[in-house]
């Protein structure tokens, strides 16, 4: 028992390094961004984000995380045909409905086609990656395509300084569409190396079983996102400012740098829950793993509340000094959102995925109502207010959608208030665990 253990805790430890470099990689490039192009600019790249990431959504309710299930068990060559086949159809509607609300720039559209075709062709071969448990070569192309971003990025903006231009948005743009086409390429002959081409009888059958699987999942992640990200379709309504949003965008991204600390734990409970269904035990870790999220981001959180403003303005630019009462608005809600994504991990591991879509939606539904209330009334009269106030109302929204995840936890488990305080025994339970790591493992002399 102890090896398979000592293999995982690793992989998991290898992950969150990744993460961690992956993240601080983000960091420099959002800084590379917010001091050449303004909040103007930023906001833009912004919306164009949040469009390739609702195309995706769209794209995952026949793929994305169900192939890291399916893969192991069906016909792979199918998977991929159906995968490739409802990612064309989805682009072309999801571009359609996003030019019909005028959300996405006319001028990027084209753009935002070519560019998700290519994302999503990634994401299609990396869940390939996942569900065969190459992890290896799964972080590999993580990390890849971070650093190609920002080394496209600067080599972008030094040819406009030397062609004697100003510091434009298509050189972020033409970056993160390389960053992505050669991982694209090298998952592609990953896949072509591996799966050969099968018959395609009995493809209606596996159809049905992927929309069916998908459809939960992405329901609840399509009202996550949309719980996430609709102020920013209210900022820009509201208050009609790029440069708003490109603010209220930094901040977010500031507070989220938190996440990091809760998904990477998240990946160990998955796979403890869904490989193992005793109850007591599931209930005992989940337990664990939700107080040392809690304390961990607490901590993280209190730093960014004592963050000076002068800070972020010296970093990321003046036009971002009013960040910071974005950031602290939204420091209640990352933290009801860093421990909610620990209980909807458990419930994702025994399959109770429509838990996790009900949370979902009555965060969306809170964020949606007091935005074209409170926000909409604030933004008419103080544009820096309304930052603050969308913060405010996120940080709600996480919180009613924590307090369901964890109702239904206390109820599906009957766990008492003895049971969220942490005691000597949890604390001997994470240095165990820590010490279980083949990092502190003495090796045997030969």
């Amino acid at each position: 028992m102890m090896n398979p253990q000592i293999r995982l805790t690793d992989k998991i430890i290898g992950t969150f390094l990744n993460r961690v470099l992956t993240t601080a990689i983000m960091f420099a490039v959002v800084v590379i961004n917010s001091n050449n192009f303004g909040a103007e600019g930023t906001g833009t790249i912004a919306v164009i984000i949040l469009g390739l990431t609702l195309l995706q959504v769209f794209n995952n309710f026949v793929g994305g995380s169900a192939l890291v299930y399916l893969v192991p068990h069906r016909n792979n060559f199918q998977l991929l045909m159906l995968s490739y086949g409802w990612m064309l159809i989805s682009n072309a509607l999801g571009i359609f409905l996003l030019g019909a609300l005028d959300f996405v720039p006319h001028e990027h559209r084209i753009y935002l086609f070519i560019l998700s075709i290519i994302y999503n062709l990634y994401f299609i071969h990396i869940s390939v990656m996942q569900g065969k448990e190459d992890i290896k070569l799964f972080n590999i192309l993580q990390l890849s395509q971070a650093v190609l971003l920002i080394l496209g990025l600067v080599t972008a903006l030094l040819l406009q300084h030397w062609a004697g231009l100003h510091a434009d948005i298509r050189a972020y743009l033409a970056a993160f569409l390389f960053s992505y086409l050669l991982p694209a390429i090298a998952s592609t002959l990953y896949v072509a190396r591996r799966i050969r081409p099968e018959s395609l009888q009995g493809a209606g059958t596996l159809l049905f079983e992927m929309v069916k699987l998908g459809f939960w999942t992405q329901m609840a992640n399509l009202a996550q996102l949309l719980t996430y990200r609709v102020n920013y379709y209210f900022i820009q309504k509201f208050t009609n400012s790029d440069k708003a949003l490109g603010i209220y965008d930094l901040g977010t991204k500031i507070s989220e740098a938190v996440w990091i600390i809760p998904k990477s734990i998240c990946v160990v409970l998955y796979a403890r829950v869904s490989n193992c269904q005793e109850e007591e035990y599931t209930k005992r870790t989940t337990l664990l793993l939700l107080k040392f999220v809690l304390a961990v981001v607490l901590a993280a959180v209190l730093v960014l509340w004592i963050l000076p403003p002068s800070v972020i303005a010296w970093i990321f630019g003046p036009d971002f000094s009013n960040s910071k009462p974005v950031i602290n608005s939204l420091l209640p809600g990352i933290v009801s959102l860093s421990c909610m994504s620990i209980l909807s991990h458990y419930f994702a591991g025994y399959g109770k995925f429509h838990i996790n879509a009900i949370s979902s939606f009555i965060g969306f539904a809170v964020t949606a109502l007091l935005g074209v209330t409170w926000l909409a009334h604030t933004a008419q009269t103080d544009t820096t207010g309304a930052l603050q106030v969308a913060g405010h109302i996120s940080s709600i929204a996480y919180t009613c959608s924590f307090l369901f995840t964890l109702a239904c936890f206390i109820h599906r488990t009957h766990a008492t208030a003895h049971d969220f305080l942490i005691t000597r025994n949890d604390i001997k339970l994470l240095k165990e665990n820590i010490l279980s790591l083949s990092l502190f493992k003495k090796k045997k002399q030969p």
